[in-house]
């Protein structure tokens, strides 16, 4: 990789029923899954994802946890890696795509947006992961 990779978040599948009816939880049509982010204590960004069984991810993607980092540069940094999701931006200044390495799961991240602005809520909003409907 180009650089130091700098920890971002913690994705973590679950049963699609626990954030289902979760009026919390964001739903992607795209990806047929359900995101709910959780704070807690150590400030630490978790991410529940729950996939519907007609999601088109990539099996390890739908059942396995992955750790998110940011990189300087994505294109770069997917050098040589087993591409599991390519790259895409799930919404403006974002851009992302989640890879194999010694088996573990990683998500990485090329953005110029502040923490802040990225667990923005009102962000995801009308992108191509979180449309401004988010019905299903």
């Amino acid at each position: 990789m180009n650089s130091i990779p700098i920890f971002h978040h913690i994705g973590r599948p679950v049963p699609v029923d626990a954030l289902q009816s979760d009026p919390r939880a964001r739903y992607s049509p795209l990806y047929r899954m359900y995101t709910l982010d959780l704070p807690n204590d150590l400030s630490l960004h978790i991410q529940l994802h729950a996939f519907r069984e007609e999601s088109g991810l990539h099996e390890r993607i739908r059942t396995e946890s992955h750790v998110a980092f940011t990189v300087e540069d994505l294109e770069t940094a997917l050098r040589g890696t087993e591409i599991l999701m390519p790259p895409y931006e799930p919404f403006a200044g974002y851009r992302c795509a989640i890879v194999s390495v010694n088996h573990q799961l990683i998500e990485l991240i090329e953005t110029g947006l502040s923490d802040e602005q990225i667990w923005e809520e009102a962000r995801y909003r009308g992108g191509v992961l979180y449309p401004a409907t988010d019905t299903d």
